[in-house]
């Protein structure tokens, strides 16, 4: 259904130029070679300010919305969004507790916290972070299953990048051993694996933070 116009990072700059795009939409992978892009058609970068997530998205689907005449329908689909953030605050709010964000990389565990790619969970949708002190990198602080069991958080919610990729999901077999098992994440059955579509390839869309803030709002109940 669609022309393959190369990978996430490499680009097939002679596919896209012989398709003639009337514009370019690129996001963050693709955000170093803009001038490149920009050769062959007007170009946009709708990358992310994660530390000021929520203004973000707003702005750049308001754009496109713009650009496609599609400014009610945007209107609408933010509205209904803003009302799921609401609700997901009032729950986290309500349940308490505090939580840890990690990614899987087949056996290798990164953590997430305030102001990271995946700070929507603590910054936007109010989910109190077990540990404040999280470097805010791009690919995350390096820990072990010995941190995630001294941190004990009561959520734990979980990104497999290797199924992200097209690979095989490991990241089950990797978070629920024996010293995660301890904490009250597992014990109360709030270990919750996010649709690493949505969260590592696919974030920011109207489609994906919908589905996303759904997935928190799940994971806390």
């Amino acid at each position: 259904k669609y022309e393959s116009v190369g990978g996430l990072k490499e680009p097939d700059f002679e596919k896209i130029a012989e398709l003639d795009p009337d514009l370019i939409i690129i996001e963050g992978r693709q955000s170093e070679q803009y001038d490149e892009f920009k050769k062959i058609a007007p170009t946009i970068d709708i990358q992310l300010d994660q530390k000021n997530y929520m203004e973000s998205f707003k702005e750049n689907t308001e754009k496109i919305g713009k650009i496609f005449d599609k400014e009610d329908a945007v209107k609408e689909a933010l509205a209904k969004i803003d009302d799921k953030v609401e609700k997901a605050n009032k729950l986290a709010k309500e349940k308490g507790g505090k939580g840890l964000v990690v990614l899987t990389s087949d056996k290798q565990i990164s953590a997430y916290g305030s102001g990271s790619r995946f700070g929507l969970i603590h910054d936007v949708l109010g989910v109190e972070p077990v540990d404040k002190n999280i470097e805010a990198s791009l690919h995350g602080q390096s820990v072990s299953s010995e941190y995630i069991s001294e941190k004990n958080p009561d959520y734990l919610f979980v990104i497999d990048r290797s199924a992200a990729i097209g690979e095989k999901g490991t990241a089950k077999e990797v978070i629920e051993n024996e010293i995660v098992k301890s904490t009250k994440a597992y014990k109360n059955s709030h270990i919750t694996y996010l649709d690493p579509g949505y969260w590592y390839l696919s974030g920011g869309g109207l489609e994906s933070v919908s589905e996303m803030v759904t997935e928190v709002e799940n994971g806390l109940k």
